[in-house]
């Protein structure tokens, strides 16, 4: 499921925006994910993959400036955010930046846009292109205009007791990472692997992806039942709508069209209760995900060679995953609750 959400990620930076229909709107299309990852999780690593394979751009700067960029004697010069256009932008260790560069992320995933104050005054309004975006530099102020989606990483136990973070947290697709001792020996074996296939990741952007009126009452049908999320947090049900409609986006735009059908809301409803079940705090390790990802109708002997464990250590994630309401079992077979 973590590799299947980084895709859905990369693909959503791809779509230009998503028309619903049923309110007139468009909505951001771009998914964003925030990981509370266990010290030891090998994530510079995977960002480092993906950078490499030219999905994502990995941002290493602290500061606003850096991030940005800035402007001297009426040129602009870019900063790392710029090469993110169309693709993923990660951050890592997002409870180490400076406090305006975390006003900037919450800008930059809700605006799509970041800013910063200048020092010294323009004179005269400069624009510079970049791909996916564009700077604007007038007065006191340097603006950059970019499409990505982004992922955020964290170690940290305190990202509530950040206001900045908290906000950006509730912004985003969470996922609370565990890792116990098995999982940690077999990440020094092999290593951090990513494995994305790339050959549904469009290579231009789309222009619009079209919900239609009742595929958007499917989606609000499902959310109106009980849910996990106490339902005087109204605000986190309007945010995972939103990022239902992203997902169904996604998987339309995966199978080359743009207009959202019954099979492209089936797909995100499939993360409907794990989308609950990262904003509560929930741990999950990466076995317990994968497990959840080929649950579909399989027993449990059958997913334990699946994912290469035995059937007796599997089913200690079965339980875990069916006590959060995550899977169901029919018979002897188990299967994401959608």
């Amino acid at each position: 499921m973590l590799e299947k959400l980084i895709k859905s990620a990369i693909v959503s930076s791809r779509i230009i925006k998503i028309y619903d229909e049923k309110l007139d709107r468009t909505v951001r299309p771009t998914l964003n994910i925030f990981i509370r990852k266990p010290f030891g999780f090998g994530f510079s690593t995977m960002a480092k993959e993906l950078e490499e394979k030219r999905l994502a751009n990995y941002v290493n700067d602290f500061t606003v400036a850096g991030i940005v960029g800035t402007v001297r004697q009426g040129r602009i010069y870019t900063g790392s955010l710029a090469n993110s256009g169309y693709r993923l932008t990660i951050f890592d260790e997002v409870m180490t930046l400076e406090n305006k560069a975390k006003k900037l992320l919450n800008e930059l995933t809700e605006q799509g846009t970041a800013t910063r104050s200048l020092q010294g005054y323009v004179e005269k309004r400069i624009e510079k292109a970049v791909t996916g975006g564009k700077y604007i530099a007038e007065e006191g102020k340097l603006t950059l205009q970019v499409h990505t989606a982004c992922i955020f990483g964290t170690a940290s136990e305190q990202i509530l007791q950040d206001t900045d973070i908290k906000m950006l947290f509730s912004r985003c697709f969470c996922l609370n990472l565990a890792m116990d001792k098995g999982e940690a020996v077999k990440l020094k074996k092999e290593g951090r692997r990513i494995r994305i296939d790339t050959k549904r990741i469009p290579e231009e952007p789309i222009d619009v992806v079209i919900l239609p009126e009742d595929m958007n009452d499917m989606l609000l049908e499902k959310i109106e039942e009980e849910g996990l999320v106490p339902e005087a947090e109204g605000g986190y049900y309007t945010r995972c709508h939103d990022d239902l409609i992203r997902l169904s986006a996604v998987h339309c735009v995966a199978r080359k069209d743009n207009t959202i059908n019954e099979k492209d809301v089936k797909f995100a409803l499939q993360f409907y209760n794990l989308h609950q079940v990262g904003y509560l705090g929930v741990q999950l390790s990466e076995v317990a995900l994968a497990i959840l990802d080929v649950c579909n109708g399989k027993t449990a002997q059958e997913i334990a060679e699946k994912v290469g464990l035995k059937k007796s250590q599997v089913y200690r994630y079965l339980n875990t995953l069916q006590n959060l309401n995550l899977i169901g079992k029919v018979g002897s077979r188990w299967s994401k609750r959608i």
